[in-house]
């Protein structure tokens, strides 16, 4: 699998070049990281659920992603896939907006980009779908970035918003399945349901079996 990854980002700079003649590989390698946190800011489809235990009395938990950035807290699931109320006002540290009295497991779902724009390519940790699925996007995305650069044997505005708006296309797509758990027509129960809760009293969930928060 990952000489296969390796192939996909191989086939994407290799196209790249040749559409932008004389661009450097340092320069595309900056644009494609700014490409890929765009698209992953914006469609929000590189999330981790990652399990956690909570204590009595403690609001704050902090987490960690196996790889890849934290951009914001998608959601956070007790073990019967109740949504519960928590934010992130730091990243990295999910808060509770009560305190829970039991011990128990929870799931904070959460949105990732990357990290490091020039370690290497693949950069590390990103999934191995991304370029199968979404390749020719970010490739739009890509040449769009680099033709906006002034003053460049390759700098040409005009198709530079042609492939923008393709790459526009690309993640508001992706946004759309990530939305839909890559289903068609989607019934609206289907997990993790988005930040909704079933039922709520007091602010928590009546299916949540474990003692209500205070």
């Amino acid at each position: 699998m990952k000489k296969d990854s390796e192939r996909y980002w191989r086939k994407l700079l290799g196209q790249a070049e040749i559409t932008l003649s004389g661009a450097s590989r340092i320069a595309l390698a900056v644009q494609l990281y700014e490409v890929l946190e765009d698209f992953f800011n914006l469609s929000n489809c590189w999330q981790e659920s990652i399990n956690f235990t909570i204590v009595p009395e403690t609001l704050d938990y902090p987490i960690y992603t196996t790889a890849g950035r934290i951009l914001r807290l998608h959601g956070v699931l007790d073990q019967n896939y109740v949504v519960q109320q928590a934010v992130m006002p730091e990243l990295g540290i999910v808060r509770f907006l009560y305190p829970y009295n039991n011990t128990q497991p929870m799931t904070a779902v959460v949105v990732k980009t990357v990290t490091d724009p020039l370690c290497c390519h693949p950069p590390l940790g990103v999934p191995e779908w991304l370029l199968p699925v979404h390749g020719i996007g970010l490739f739009h995305g890509l040449v769009g970035n680099m033709m906006l650069q002034p003053g460049q044997s390759y700098s040409n505005p005009q198709m530079a918003n042609y492939h923008l708006q393709k790459f526009k296309d690309a993640w508001a797509h992706a946004r759309v399945a990530t939305t839909k758990m890559n289903t068609i027509g989607a019934q609206n129960w289907a997990f993790p349901q988005q930040f909704r809760v079933t039922s709520q009293k007091g602010g928590v969930s009546t299916y949540n079996v474990l003692p209500t928060p205070r």
